[in-house]
Parts: structure tokens; sequence; C-alpha cells
């Protein structure tokens, strides 16, 4: 029996007071990950693309730096060595042996819908990717998976880990506390500091996706290249409800 690691990241703001309706949503992906490939061959590949284009490891691969070509990233402003970079890191993440489970709030609809009553859109999303992390993880024949967030701060990272506590202590309608508290170790929380690689996939997963939820009609290169990864009941059927799902 084989261990993973549940990566976890979001894109966009999980608070409901002030919405930026320019992005209107919180998305939190999971990437689940077999843990001796990632430590042995993942991450490693990871280390070679840094050197190659940074010569150093100790690099953060962000998406919005990237985007923005800002802090380290201020070399793709060079036209033919960005095309390089972004060929090569389509091709990093094409070649990885992940899996994507990730779940979407829409922050204005959910507010519209269920008013001051309003869940908070990062417990929401939880729920949704620790139930099929599990369901996932049943066809792996997996013992164990390892739960890794990035932190966000001391008192979001303290609310985090209770919402944890109390989805696999209580379990959900459709996954019972025995069968989570087998499957998933408690969750840890790493800095971006700590260059940990599946929070970097994470990352660069995470906004390709929620434009995708925001604008599916629009041209979305990066999303291409995650949507063979999403989870889907069968390889052939549709990812939504399973690699993804959007709320409400």
């Amino acid at each position: 029996m084989k261990n993973y690691y549940l990566f976890l990241d979001e894109s966009g703001h999980h608070g409901l007071k002030t919405i930026n309706q320019e992005f209107p949503i919180l998305l939190l992906c999971g990437c689940v990950v077999e843990k001796e490939y990632y430590e042995k061959v993942f991450t490693p590949e990871v280390e070679k693309l840094k050197q190659k284009y940074f010569n150093r490891v100790d690099i953060i691969l962000h998406s919005r730096d990237i985007r923005k070509w800002q802090n380290a990233f201020k070399i793709l402003g060079d036209p033919k060595l960005r095309s390089e970079f972004y060929n090569d890191l389509d091709r990093l993440i094409s070649q990885a042996e992940f899996t994507v489970i990730s779940s979407a709030v829409l922050k204005d609809r959910l507010i519209k819908q269920y008013g001051p009553q309003a869940n908070n859109p990062y417990d929401l999303s939880l729920t949704f990717v620790l139930e099929r992390t599990v369901f996932l993880t049943d066809r792996f024949n997996c013992d164990r998976v390892e739960v890794v967030a990035e932190a966000r701060g001391k008192n979001e990272d303290a609310k985090l880990h209770d919402q944890y506590q109390i989805i696999v202590s209580n379990g959900t309608e459709y996954v019972k506390p025995e069968r989570f508290t087998k499957r998933l170790r408690d969750i840890d929380f790493k800095k971006k500091k700590e260059n940990v690689a599946g929070t970097q996939l994470c990352d660069l997963v995470a906004y390709p996706l929620a434009n995708y939820v925001l604008y599916p009609d629009r041209e979305n290169i990066a999303f291409k290249v995650v949507n063979p990864k999403m989870y889907r009941q069968f390889p052939k059927d549709d990812f939504l409800g399973y690699g993804l799902k959007i709320f409400p």
C-alpha cells in the first residue's frame, strides 16, 4: 500500500465582507500525489527547471509573479526566454503524475442565496476536497494521505485546522468519521518560504481553474494543460462534481 500527499492552496480570498467584483471567487485547489514519486521524481524535476532558468533552486514558483513578470520572474520580459520557460513549465505539469480535486465558491452568488447565514467559503471547499480525496485514494490501494496546506497566517491557519478537525471527526453526509480518520493524517502548514514543490504546483493550477469557472468561454491555455489532471469518476467523463465543484 502506498502513501500520498494532498497539497492545498487557493486562488482568491475567503472573506465575504468585501468582494472583488473582478475576481469574486474562492477556489481551493488540492493536488494528490503519490509520496515516493513526489520526493524522488517530481521535486527534483521542479528543481531542475529552477536551476535552468535562475541558476538556483530556492526560487518560489508563484503564479502571480510569473504572470506579472515580477520579482525573480522579471527575466520573463524577454519574449524568447518567456516562451521557453512557459513551454518547459507546461511540459513539467503535463508530464507530472498528480490528480486535481478543487472547489470553487462564487462569493457574490453565495451572499445572494444565503445572506448573513452563508458559511465560510474555505470551509465549504475543504469539505468537498477532503471527501473526494477519500473517494479518489480508495482506487489507489492507499494507506495514508498526508495533508499539506500553504500557511496563510496564524489566525487563518488555526481556524482552518479547527475546521479540518471538525470535518474529520464528525464526518459528512458522504464519508463517515472512521473513514476519514483511517485515511487522513492531521493537516500540516508550510510557509511559502519553505519552498514546497507541492504547494507551488497547487498555486500554478489554482489560477487557471478559477479563470475557467469565471470565464468558461474565454481562451485559457493554462487550463488546457491542467484539464487532463482533473479527477473524473471514469476517464472519459466530465470532471464537474469530481475534480471541480462549483457552489452555489
